[in-house]
């Protein structure tokens, strides 16, 4: 309360309601007031100097006393409360308020002036020993003083520019008399200690961590004393309640923070000498790791975390940055953990430099080098090349292992992905082997190898398949070689599983789209589409066997499967040729303008042969069911014969029959040289054929003139299709593009492939040589659409022409189209231009142009 408060009161009266609400507050003190304890001084007579005397006595002393021995006597409310009653009656008084601030100051200061003259002679561990007990004494010490004289902080100081708060006060009594004194003995002192906690030495934390404390505060402006909880109990810190960094903590980062850093850099400076020196790789690194552990403990224990930042940098910097490239060329380094696949070492190397990522690219040079010849080893081995299943499985081994090297060892960080990618394409792409391989692969895994494994196992090649497939850069060859050997397995019912082949299209859709795929889809619909065709087929009259011959047809579209109908004209036998025409007029009746050709190459024909000693179910390609068939008329038949009857072409019709002439199939026989037929050779049923199965699958002989296949695929012509359509598509929304560029955006559409710049110049020089594009004028880097394609473009939108319109030369596009484009003129009121017909089509298109600017609105200027 202030005294104006109660002017109206009699003194007594104000002074007891004063005395009664403070003694209500909070307890402050362990013993409480007894209801009806009694007043015993008169703070109406008494004089500052007798209630500074008051205070001395019934609060400072003891308080003095206890922070020597420990004890504090005569601690309770009452003696509280008159010291405070005291405060209180005077701290409205301004030249009394002096008094009252100097004498607070004054045992402050003379306290630290005590504590000083006891540390003279003292250093190391002992100063830190003596300053950190003063600095906690005093703490008590200004947080009791603080209790009893907190009325000046309400109306003195805080009306004051010249006399701080009393923390403040306190806290830049110590710094004149302890702080500035001893900062240099001190933080000498702390250095040490520290080093010498780093040589593995013992030290006392908490004097340390109070040595720390005091540091931080020294020189703050908004200081405050708070309790706080510990493992011990309660103890009073030293906080700072400023809200801004300009003054925090300067003592701190100006004197100790700069000279730890710098003792720091030099003491794990010389430790690194020693250690690389001394230990190996891994004990190097197990070392580094420890230590740097070691200093995340100790910002933990004492060192304030405003120093975490800096300290870190400096550590790993020495520790790190200048011995990375070192220690990775050791002969017991990165080189030597990768090929004896010392994983933890390699996964506590990236651990220790990840925390510097400028360091990873260390590991990586060896990484990518060392994947790459782990790799060639495979791909470079004639065996794995003789047997492309072997190969991949390697291969796919491989990949799996580095996947969990990347993994486990690198927490498939993405500079190690690159590496481990990079490393793999640059040996895999050097040519198309790996593409035709994996795609033979997969059809030996849909046909067989998925047999008796379960679903997870399945999806587990499948994903292994699709990783190693995303590495290849001739996608659009893995996906030919797949198509071929996806039709064989549809068509010859040889996949295992339907599950698997369309978890396998659904995963090749996902990475290379919808337009990759579409053709492998489209073969998946023509066999249900065949499937339904000839359900209802045979339930035609004839019960789809007319003849009595039982058959069954796959109706295929042209432009989805890679077979192709055969150019020659063969000559069916006469049981097939009325299958043939029955299943026509049947497929006739249901579509009109369709045209079915059949292929004769495809296929499987069950025999049945009554002239062997016992009946057999021969198992035939159909060219070699024509040539037995020609056996129904004549028992003997000469080569030449066979050909003109079947109209077979001479070499196919060669390697069919003598395949019936081994020995293994010995069906047929002949007088002549047992590896060749002419004309005049006569072919007769072999009568004493005799075979163990009933069912025999008679095979067919490879083609002797023709080469062995290449291991490596060619590139399909339909990459320079691709290349056009690419470019086109570019010019067309960009307009006028320069060369670099094109490229650049060429080889980003070209995702299953990528062409080699070559092959995009020369396309470029098709493209204009067709009057597609046109090299600008101005600059002769740069390329554009021609002026007449886009006149096309105009008349076609104009006049709603079929895109068939734009063909190969635009320009005589328009004058075909001239007689039309002369009614759009008519109808649209404007005058045909004189020289459309008398010029040549580039002139006209040019003036075409003009005119259809104006007919539909354009803004585009005439010849643009």
């Amino acid at each position: 309360l202030k005294p104006s408060s109660c002017a109206s009161l009699p003194v007594g009266a104000s002074l007891f309601a004063v005395v009664r609400r403070l003694v209500l507050a909070p307890a402050m003190t362990t013993q409480p007031v007894a209801k009806g304890d009694a007043i015993e001084f008169n703070l109406d007579r008494m004089t500052v100097e007798q209630g500074l005397e008051l205070i001395e006595v019934e609060r400072v002393q003891p308080l003095l006393k206890y922070l020597k021995t420990g004890v504090f006597e005569n601690k309770t409310n009452m003696t509280f409360m008159k010291a405070y009653s005291v405060v209180v009656q005077f701290g409205d008084q301004q030249h009394q308020s002096y008094k009252l601030y100097d004498y607070y100051k004054g045992v402050i200061s003379k306290y630290c002036e005590e504590g000083v003259s006891q540390m003279h002679g003292c250093s190391g561990e002992d100063l830190l020993k003596r300053l950190a007990d003063l600095w906690e004494k005093q703490t008590i010490l200004v947080f009791w003083m603080q209790r009893v004289f907190q009325y000046l902080d309400r109306f003195f100081t805080r009306n004051s520019n010249e006399y701080p708060d009393l923390f403040s006060c306190a806290l830049s009594s110590f710094q004149e008399k302890v702080y500035d004194k001893m900062k240099d003995s001190c933080i000498r002192a702390l250095i040490e200690t520290i080093n010498a906690e780093r040589n593995g030495r013992e030290i006392d934390q908490d004097t340390v961590r109070l040595i720390v404390e005091m540091l931080c505060m020294v020189g703050d402006q908004q200081p405050k004393i708070a309790k706080q909880k510990d493992a011990g109990g309660d103890r009073l810190v030293w906080v700072s309640v400023s809200r801004t960094e300009e003054h925090r903590m300067d003592s701190y980062k100006q004197a100790f923070e700069r000279v730890l850093l710098e003792s720091t850099a030099e003491f794990y400076r010389t430790k690194v000498a020693g250690w690389l020196a001394e230990l190996s790789c891994p004990m190097f690194l197990r070392e580094v790791a420890r230590t740097l552990e070691n200093e995340e403990s100790r910002l933990k224990r004492y060192l304030d975390r405003s120093s975490e930042k800096d300290l870190r940098k400096v550590c790993q910097r020495e520790l790190i940055l200048e011995t990375a490239k070192q220690l990775v060329e050791m002969d017991c380094g990165c080189q030597f953990m990768f090929q004896n696949k010392k994983l933890g070492e390699l996964a506590l190397m990236h651990r220790i430099f990840r925390r510097e990522p400028t360091v990873l690219c260390y590991m990586t040079e060896v990484m990518e080098p060392y994947i790459e010849r782990r790799c060639t080893k495979i791909v470079d081995d004639q065996g794995m090349i003789d047997d492309p299943v072997k190969y991949i499985e390697e291969v796919l081994a491989l990949k799996v292992e580095l996947d969990d090297i990347v993994a486990s060892c690198f927490e498939n960080g993405p500079e190690f992905q690159k590496a481990r990618n990079q490393g793999l394409e640059n040996v895999l792409n050097k040519d198309t082997r790996c593409s035709k391989y994996l795609a033979i692969y997969c059809d030996v895994q849909l046909k067989k190898g998925f047999k008796g494994r379960h679903e997870e196992e399945v999806n587990a090649v499948i994903n292994q398949v699709i990783s190693l497939f995303l590495h290849l850069r001739d996608k659009d060859i893995f996906l030919d070689c797949y198509k071929k050997a996806l039709s064989r397995r549809l068509l010859n019912r040889l996949s295992i599983s339907n599950d698997a082949e369309d978890a396998f299209i659904t995963k090749l859709k996902v990475e290379c789209g919808q337009q990759a795929i579409q053709k492998l889809a489209a073969m998946f619909t023509d066999m249900s589409l065949s499937d339904a065709l000839q359900e209802e087929y045979c339930r035609r009259p004839h019960g789809g066997s007319p003849g009595g011959v039982v058959h069954e047809v796959r109706v295929l579209q042209t432009n989805a499967w890679p077979e192709k109908a055969d150019e020659t004209n063969v000559v069916p036998c006469a049981e097939m040729a009325a299958c043939i025409k029955a299943f026509e007029m049947f497929y006739n009746s249901k579509h009109s303008g369709r045209k079915l050709r059949w292929i004769y190459t495809m296929g499987q024909v069950e025999i049945s042969a009554h002239c062997f000693q016992r009946k057999h179910i021969l198992v035939v390609q159909p060219y070699q069911c024509l040539a037995l068939m020609c056996f129904n008329q004549r028992f003997e038949v000469t080569f030449g014969e066979l050909v003109e009857a079947t109209k077979l072409p001479r070499e196919e019709c060669h390697r069919q029959v003598l395949s019936m002439t081994l020995a293994k199939h010995k069906l047929l026989k002949h007088g002549g040289d047992d590896k060749k037929l002419v004309d005049s050779t006569v072919l007769s049923v072999n009568e004493a054929f005799a075979h163990e199965k009933i069912k025999v699958v008679v095979g067919l002989i490879k083609e002797k003139e023709k080469p062995a296949e290449a291991p490596v695929a060619e590139a399909p012509v339909e990459r320079k299709h691709v290349v056009d359509a690419a470019i086109v598509r570019i010019m067309k929304s960009r307009k006028r593009l320069d060369h670099i560029s094109l490229l650049d955006e060429v080889f980003r559409q070209c995702t299953l492939f990528k062409p080699q710049p070559s092959l995009i110049k020369a396309q470029i020089e098709t493209l204009i040589d067709r009057e597609f594009l046109t090299r600008d004028a101005e600059q002769k880097a740069s390329t554009s659409m021609c002026r007449e394609f886009f006149a096309t473009l105009a008349v076609a939108r104009a006049q709603r022409l079929p895109p068939a319109v734009l063909l190969r030369d635009p320009c005589k596009t328009i004058a075909v189209r001239s007689r039309r484009l002369r009614h759009f003129f008519i109808r649209n009121t404007l005058q045909m231009p004189q020289a459309f017909a008398g010029r040549s089509p580039c002139l006209s298109c040019i003036n075409v142009q003009a005119q259809l600017a104006a007919a539909v609105g354009s803004n585009r200027r005439a010849g643009d």
